[in-house]
């Protein structure tokens, strides 16, 4: 087995190859490799993805976001997010993954991170010896405000993917009734300067700039426009036979991202909001805001009506306080949890995750 490095141009050689076209299964997608080519903090030396490989066929692969960790009072830090690992059913418990981790490793010096780690892959964590052992909980909040049972349960098991029609049909009478309890909640924000933004400019990023000097990742003006212009999820026909042939998500039905200011009566930038919307399902990457949190739970429940949303998730401390003690229109919440899992180097210095810590850091904004 051999393992192959492909860095920026190497990676874009290999989209473009007729390698690329013939293989069974595909490493990325095409508009993900792109992504990944354009990202601001990766430099042409940088290991983007990583090919096990026995003879043509590809065995195995993981893909690597090189980002830049700020710590207070300390050099910046070259940094790796594992962003996908696959290996192929056949091939899997013969030390691919171990030796993918111990590649990575080596190409990043120790200095590796993993987000949305669950308690069934720990024991993959553990058995690289690379990581620490307890990964760092960020704790959120969710917000369920249409019922969604056919998305969240037929994946779940065979039993409801054969009662898809039925867990439909649920969804569609309980979703009557919510209209009806919903109508009668309404969130205007006439009172407020709320504006949307299609790109981050200079006066913009002077405000995201002022606001992130504690965020250990500092996304700022450069990565958060190569964000909105470099989506990892298109729409598009999610069963089509190119999207079949990545394991990963590249495609859906709906997926947008939306940029929000906020501003005061004096025309000052009090507030952003970075939303991310999948068939439904809306997140909020990133969120800057100057005294503005009973504002923005405004914010969040009109945009989450006008849009007719099915679910919010927010992991950011002041808005998940706030969001539990006030009205929403979600018919029910609940507190959730994601995990980060760090190089056992890196784990000394990073651990006030809720405070410093954006919800789309990572790889966690493009999907």
């Amino acid at each position: 087995m051999e393992i192959v490095s492909l860095n920026k141009t190497a990676l874009l050689d290999y989209v473009n190859s007729s390698a690329f076209e013939e293989q069974e299964n595909l490493p990325i997608s095409f508009h993900r490799a792109i992504s990944h080519a354009n990202n601001p903090r990766a430099n042409v030396n940088d290991i983007l993805l990583l090919l096990a490989m026995e003879g043509e066929e590809l065995v195995g692969y993981m893909g690597i976001l090189p980002d830049l960790l700020f710590i207070p009072f300390q050099p910046i830090v070259k940094v790796g997010w594992v962003s996908c690992l696959w290996i192929k059913e056949s091939m899997r418990g013969k030390g691919i993954t171990k030796e993918l981790f111990r590649q990575a490793h080596h190409k990043y010096n120790g200095n590796l991170m993993a987000y949305d780690y669950v308690p069934a892959t720990k024991r993959m964590y553990d058995s690289t010896g690379l990581f620490a052992k307890q990964p760092l909980a960020k704790n959120g909040i969710r917000l369920y405000i249409k019922s969604d049972f056919e998305r969240i349960l037929a994946p779940k098991s065979k039993i409801f993917e054969k009662g898809a029609t039925v867990l439909k049909g649920i969804d569609a009478a309980g979703n009557s009734l919510l209209e009806l309890y919903q109508s009668g909640k309404a969130y205007p924000i006439d009172h407020l300067n709320l504006e949307r933004v299609e790109t981050i400019n200079d006066a913009l990023n002077d405000f995201i700039e002022d606001q992130a000097q504690k965020n250990y990742f500092q996304r700022k003006q450069r990565e958060l426009n190569w964000v909105l212009e470099n989506p990892w999820i298109v729409e598009n026909d999610e069963k089509a036979a190119v999207h079949k042939k990545y394991y990963f998500s590249s495609s859906a039905k709906e997926f947008n991202n939306f940029a929000f200011q906020l501003k005061n009566r004096e025309g000052s930038i009090i507030a952003f909001y970075f939303f991310t919307m999948r068939n439904g399902v809306v997140k909020l990457p990133y969120f800057f805001a100057k005294d503005a949190i009973k504002d923005s739970v405004f914010v969040i429940n009109h945009l989450l009506q006008k849009w007719k949303a099915k679910e919010f998730t927010c992991f950011h401390p002041k808005l998940v306080s706030a969001l539990n003690n006030s009205k929403t229109i979600a018919f029910h919440k609940k507190e959730v949890n994601r995990y980060l899992v760090i190089d056992k180097q890196l784990s000394k210095n990073i651990t006030h995750v809720n405070l410093f810590m954006q919800d789309g850091d990572g790889d966690a904004v493009f999907t």
